[in-house]
């Protein structure tokens, strides 16, 4: 499969929201000998992207990254297929285990993707009503469950998706006037899609494709360089995107997170 026409300015620029600061969401990134220590006053974000290849160097690795956050509550990135392999034993023996792996897949060529309903229609999040319709959507997308999230649960994705509003768009599509799907992706010369859920009532309809290919037209060369998405490695949705024509893997890390 074709990669990418500026495959590896891509794969560096997306690789550099995990290993530099970005201010504007409130993420400061520490460069070590061992790797990339990023910090938040959100606790969920903070993470070590572990570039170290020896397996000794692991558990004094671990300690320092402890002592920079002051608890050993922190995520693990590895993000070198080789590398995580090799450090596999030393990470799992240090109380850590595989969470996920995520690949980042960047569109080559045209959209291959159907129109979708023609009563489709799909509008900004402009405002905080807004915003809590489509975290409620979100929410349900990602359960496979209609019933209404909690109050609570709700108010956290809308907590989360406001520190991120400065670099996101987020986009909520409507038949009829009900809210039925929800997509995200980071603006910029590098657009990446990060979230895209369909409420189960409305699945395999074509609708998820249809925002896909919406957002993929809006903006092209030289605003835009490249189109991206991202998904757990070898799932459902990274065949679906694969045939959707997001062939060229441009970036992929296991995150490992302690024993609960």
């Amino acid at each position: 499969m074709l990669p990418h026409p500026e495959h590896d300015a891509v794969s560096s620029a997306v690789r550099s929201w995990f290993t530099a600061s970005t201010p504007a969401i409130g993420l400061s990134v520490t460069s070590t000998s061992y790797g990339f220590l990023t910090d938040s006053d959100r606790a969920n974000r903070r993470r070590l992207v572990l570039t170290l290849d020896a397996l000794d160097g692991v558990s004094d690795a671990l300690a320092a990254a402890a002592r920079f956050y002051g608890t050993q509550a922190f995520d693990v990135w590895v993000d070198d297929r080789l590398r995580a392999e090799r450090l596999a034993p030393a990470l799992v023996s240090a109380g850590l285990e595989p969470a996920q792996e995520t690949v980042v897949l960047a569109l080559v060529g045209p959209i291959d993707a159907g129109p979708g309903p023609s009563d489709l229609a799909v509008e900004d999040v402009v405002d905080a009503e807004q915003l809590q319709e489509w975290a409620e959507v979100k929410i349900q997308g990602f359960a496979d469950d209609e019933a209404r999230p909690a109050p609570a649960r709700i108010q956290a994705e809308v907590a989360e998706r406001r520190a991120e509003w400065a670099i996101c768009r987020f986009q909520l599509a409507r038949i009829g006037g009900e809210a039925v799907a929800v997509l995200a992706h980071y603006t910029g010369q590098d657009q990446m899609v990060f979230n895209l859920a369909t409420r189960l009532p409305f699945r395999h309809r074509g609708i998820g494709q249809s925002l896909l290919a919406r957002w993929s037209r809006e903006a092209g060369p030289p605003d835009v360089r490249s189109h991206l998405i991202n998904c757990d490695d070898g799932g459902p949705a990274h065949a679906l995107y694969r045939r959707l024509g997001f062939t060229d893997e441009v970036y992929w890390y296991r995150r490992y997170s302690p024993h609960k």
